[in-house]
């Protein structure tokens, strides 16, 4: 990204727009008895030299500023370091960005065993996996110690990849009687 440079005007007419002016007011101070005539002769020559010379010389081409590369990944050294400093609040508890991060955690490993803890059943399935203690403190939104967050994390760690989990499904409160066979009168014990 190059400027373009205004056109410059002739180096006589920058002379003249230059030292007309500072003839008149070296002039007026002459007239005024301000300066004596000799003074006033070697402030338009100094004047007028001064803005011919800041005017020719070259200002030079500006190097243009590489374009940065915003190449980030997941995991890289900027997360990282943010995520430490993020870690704990001025109370100690843990942070709030550090929690969300735990609990998208969890959450991709429960998707993984197909339990969502939003569904309805999913904090009992994910009860199975994790512990009802983890589970508790994935949903609250209590403050929470260092400590409960190395339980959470081992407990996300060891969550099984490929065995199925057991779907709780509720009974009926009480279980139907089951039907009698017809060749046994009802009452009579089997033989």
């Amino acid at each position: 990204m190059t400027r373009t440079r205004p056109p410059r005007p002739a180096p006589l007419r920058a002379l003249l727009t230059v030292a007309l002016p500072a003839l008149a007011a070296c002039a007026a101070l002459t007239l005024t008895g301000v300066l004596d005539p000799l003074h006033a002769a070697l402030l338009v020559v100094v004047v007028t030299t001064a803005v011919v010379l800041w005017r020719c010389l070259d200002d030079g081409d500006e190097a243009p500023w590489p374009d940065v590369v915003h190449d980030r990944r997941d995991g890289a050294r900027n997360d990282v370091s943010e995520l430490g400093w993020a870690t704990f609040t001025r109370s100690g508890a843990v942070g709030d960005r550090v929690l969300r991060r735990v609990r998208d955690l969890a959450a991709a490993r429960l998707a993984e065993r197909g339990v969502d803890l939003a569904a309805p059943g999913g904090p009992e399935a994910a009860a199975h996996l994790l512990g009802t203690d983890v589970v508790d403190g994935l949903v609250s939104r209590r403050p929470v110690s260092r400590v409960e967050v190395h339980r959470w994390l081992d407990a996300i760690d060891t969550v099984p990849t490929s065995v199925p989990i057991p779907v709780p499904t509720t009974r009926p409160a009480a279980a139907p009687a089951p039907p009698t066979p017809p060749d046994r009168p009802a009452g009579r014990p089997p033989r």
